[in-house]
């Protein structure tokens, strides 16, 4: 069938890449064995994933300390972003 989408093996690498258009049905869908093996490939992936800081959250506090400066990436909306657009 021509509209079926694609069903793939669950890989996080390769889902992180996909792209997923908004104005279509979704074009592939990831398979994992079960969810035993979903959790430890997605584990395995950030494992690797670069950290350029670490974050500790207090429970105690409900605060979460990061142990050096952060600068925010370009194109990522602030707070303030958010309360200028009503959200």
């Amino acid at each position: 069938m021509p509209n079926c989408p694609e069903v793939k093996p669950w890989d996080p690498a390769v889902a992180a890449l996909q792209d997923f258009p908004i104005t279509k049905y979704q074009p592939v869908y990831f398979l994992a064995e079960s969810l035993q093996d979903a959790k430890l490939k997605m584990r395995k992936y950030c494992e690797n994933l670069p950290r350029p800081f670490f974050a500790l959250y207090n429970a105690q506090t409900e605060t979460v300390h990061i142990d050096r400066p952060v600068r925010r990436a370009m194109g990522v909306p602030t707070p303030a972003d958010d309360a200028d657009n009503g959200a």
